[in-house]
Parts: structure tokens; sequence; C-alpha cells
């Protein structure tokens, strides 16, 4: 047997016949060229020349040029050859067996497919190699990152981009799926105080949610608190953690269900009262369905592989990530605008992909200070889109978008830098205002809601924070008159 029989590989897929079909057509019909732009490109052709002539079309009509054999001849090569025909020769063919225009989006279709095919057998042939040949530089982990972005590509090309349906095909299907959902406790994930939800609306399956906050706002208390209450509920959750440890998550939201101080559950000082608690909160915990997800170097690929295992092993409903500045930015070679953008599209298209709601914490940058400085107005203070982490950008790619708003920590960060000043007797310096409005806004938060895709935004209820079990509450009941409008 010869040696290296087994390196004889069947040739890769193609769909020539679809290709000049498609072509002939387009050259007859350049209007036909609209039906499939939207998802067929110059790549997915299987054929050089087919790639050519379709790139070389496209860009005509684009501009507004009629394409046919005769106009197109000039940008393509006079002296191939495809058997015994000229190139010229060839495309006319093609032409003249064309069989009109109104089946283009079909044969874009087969195309397409075949192109996924193609890339599908060249992936796998990749990863042999890669698994038979390893770098010094790579790792088992990394290789399967790698192919795990590339199959999402090849999914994402395939499926979004030629997958298009009818109006009057999807209509039917919403409206049964918003009738179904409507009953379907199990379709939404309720948060865990009312005035969040009457803001927000529930959180939805295939959402992504951005809650933006300042460093120490309470970011993470807050996602564990919701973590925790969501798995009460029977909802799954899970609470990546790129920032604080497992152990130490876990320890701040016990300390919120058992009400102890979290000082004294990590220095483990309790009286008999807390013991017998935490013991009440570690038996409830044996049976929640709430997992704590430790990261070190965290990419979007790392996520991606670790929410795909556990959706299929656990069932997740919904993932809190902590959080966005901590994961590495793909595509290094782009802009860093470009390069946060594709973050967030990529958490957007994973929980689309995997049916979950998908929370990314997002941090706020230090613009309100520059605002305070030039201004001095205490409105300077209130978050707006453009504090988020990749700016105001962002919005697109997120379902809901909202802020966690405690001024209490901003102002004692201003205070140190109030100058001195002489005022008339009877008047307050600035300082002694912002002392004023800190002691006014402790232990208060808001919820500023940036956009709902349901719903309209600008709504801000405001809810408790207490700092002693770094947990939120509800102020429905003891909110005294004083505190409505803190935050002008």
């Amino acid at each position: 047997m010869n040696a290296h029989a087994t390196d004889l590989r069947p040739a890769l897929p193609d769909a020539i016949e679809a290709e000049q079909a498609l072509l002939g057509a387009l050259l007859i019909d350049n209007a036909a060229y609209w039906r499939v732009a939207g998802f067929l490109k110059p790549q997915h052709f299987s054929d050089p020349l087919h790639t050519l002539i379709y790139e070389t079309a496209g860009t005509m009509i684009a501009e507004g040029r009629a394409v046919n054999p005769v106009t197109i001849k000039q940008y393509l090569p006079a002296d191939q050859r495809i058997g015994e025909m000229s190139v010229l020769q060839y495309v006319a063919r093609m032409v003249t067996e064309a069989i009109g225009s109104f089946s283009v989006y079909d044969y874009g279709r087969a195309i397409i497919e075949v192109w996924a095919r193609r890339a599908l057998v060249s992936l796998s042939q990749d990863i042999d190699t890669l698994s038979r040949t390893m770098p010094a530089n790579m790792t088992p982990e990394k290789i399967i990152a790698e192919i795990a972005d590339r199959l999402t590509q090849i999914a994402q090309e395939g499926n979004e981009r030629a997958g298009a349906v009818k109006y009057g095909v999807i209509l039917p299907n919403a409206v049964q799926k918003a009738a179904s959902d409507s009953t379907d406790a199990s379709s939404r994930i309720p948060w865990f105080l009312p005035e969040i939800s009457e803001a927000l609306g529930d959180m939805r399956r295939g959402n992504l949610i951005g809650l933006m906050s300042d460093s120490g706002g309470g970011k993470t208390s807050f996602s564990l608190q919701q973590c925790r209450f969501a798995a009460a509920k029977g909802f799954r959750s899970a609470f990546f953690s790129i920032e604080v440890t497992e152990e130490e998550a876990a320890l701040q939201a016990a300390s919120q269900q058992s009400h102890i101080p979290l000082g004294r559950l990590d220095s483990f000082t309790l009286n008999t009262k807390e013991n017998e608690d935490i013991e009440r909160e570690i038996w409830q915990a044996k049976d929640l369905p709430f997992y704590i997800v430790g990261f070190g170097e965290c990419s979007l690929s790392d996520i991606r592989v670790k929410a795909e295992a556990m959706v299929k092993s656990q069932g997740l409903d919904l993932i809190i990530i902590d959080h966005a500045k901590m994961i590495a930015l793909p595509n290094p070679k782009d802009m860093f605008a470009e390069r946060v953008n594709a973050l967030y599209r990529g958490l957007k298209a994973l929980a689309k992909t995997l049916n979950i709601a998908i929370v990314i914490l997002i941090q706020r940058n230090d613009d309100w200070k520059r605002r305070w400085q030039s201004s001095g107005a205490y409105t300077a203070f209130r978050p707006v889109m453009g504090d988020a982490y990749g700016g105001g950008s962002i919005k697109q790619s997120l379902d809901v978008w909202f802020s966690l708003y405690r001024p209490e920590p901003l102002f004692r960060e201003m205070l140190p830098t109030m100058p001195p000043e002489r005022v008339k007797e009877g008047e307050l310096t600035k300082k002694q205002t912002m002392i004023q409005k800190m002691e006014e806004s402790r232990g208060k938060a808001a919820i500023i809601n940036h956009k709902r895709r349901r719903g309209e935004p600008g709504q801000s209820p405001q809810i408790g924070f207490d700092a002693e079990y770094t947990m939120f509450k509800s102020l429905a009941d003891d909110m005294p008159p004083a505190f409505e409008g803190f935050l002008q």
C-alpha cells in the first residue's frame, strides 16, 4: 500500500452550476443583484473567475453602470482560457444558458450553503493538523476557542445572511410566540425588586442587557443579588466573575441573604444567631441552580466556550458577566472603538444563539468629573450614555441598557477637592452644600433607564442600598417625601 494513500482526500464541494446560473442571470437583469447582495459575497464563490465576475459586476451595478458581457469584458483577464473558450465566450455562454432572474435568490442560497460545507471541511483539516503538530504557543484550550470562533462565523454567514424569511411567514409565528410567552412564566426572568421590573421590564431570552455603574457603585452586589433571586425562582443562573474570586462572590451573596455584615463573615467572627443564619443559607444553597464561575485571563472565546458548555450541561437561563473592561478585546489590529463594539456584538450573538439572557456589567468612566469641574452643576454626577466603556455607540448592541446610580460615594470622593471659600452669614459653602446632598442621598440609588426595546426609556425609579450587607432593597414602604427627586 502506498504510504501516502491516507493523504489523498476527495475534492472540496463546489456549486459551479449555481454560480454560472446566478452570474448569467445578473448579466441579463442587473437589478437582480440586489436580491443577493445583502448576504452573498465574492468569497463565497468556489471558482476564482466567478469570484472576479461577481465582485466586478457588483461594483459596476453599485455605481449605476450597466453590466453585460461587453461592458464587463475590459475588467476580466483577456488571456485566460476556460477549456477551448476565451473568457468573453464563457461569459456570453452563461448569459445564453441563463433561464431568467426569478431564481437568483435560490441560486445564492445554494452557493452559500456549499461555501459553508467547504469551510467546515477546511476547518476539520485544520483541526487535524493542529492536533497532530501543535505549536509551542498553543494549548488544546486555545485550539478549541479558535475553532469555536470560526464555527460561529460559518454559522452566522450561513444562517443570518442567507436565512431571510418573508414577513408574512414570520408574523404568524411571532404572534403565536408572544401569546405563548404571555402565559409562560419561564420565558421571562424577573428582577429582584418591583421598581426595577417597572422601569426595565422582565429579562427576555436572547437579550443582551447592559448594567453601567461607577467603580464601587454596587455592580457586583446588584448582580449577585439578582442571580440568587432568579435561582430561588427556579431560573438557572450563572455569575461569570472576572474581577473577584469565586469565594469572594459566594461570601458576598451569603452576606446579603443572611443579613450578616460581610466583614464579620469574612473574618468569621459570628455570634450564635449569625452562625445559625449562615448554616441555614448553606443548607438552602445546596439545591439552588446558582453557579459562580471564576476566570483569570478572559476573552470572548473563553466566555463563549464556557457558556455553551454550561447551557448544554446545566441548561442556563441567565448569565451575568462582571465586567466588560476585564475581557480581552478581539481583533487587535482594529481601532479601539471598533474592538469594543465587536465585544458587545459578540455577546449579543451569544445570547441569541444560546437563547439565554446575558447581563454585561459596564464600567463607567470619569468624564463626569470633568463635567463637574467645568460646570459646577450637580447634574454632572448623573450617568449619561457617553460615560460607558466603549462610549454611547455600544447602545446598538444592547437590548436594554441602564445605570445603577449611587451619588453618595461620588460626593464623598469629590469633597476633598472642594477649595475653601467665604460666603455671607447664613449661606452654605459649596462644600457644605455637597455634604448636605451626600447625607440626603445616603443609602439611596437610582435605576436610570437609557434604552429599552419594548417600552420607553428615561424612567428613573429609586431604590435603597444597605451598605452593611452590600444589598439593594425596595423603598416603596419607607421612602420619605423628601427623597423624591434627589437626583435633580
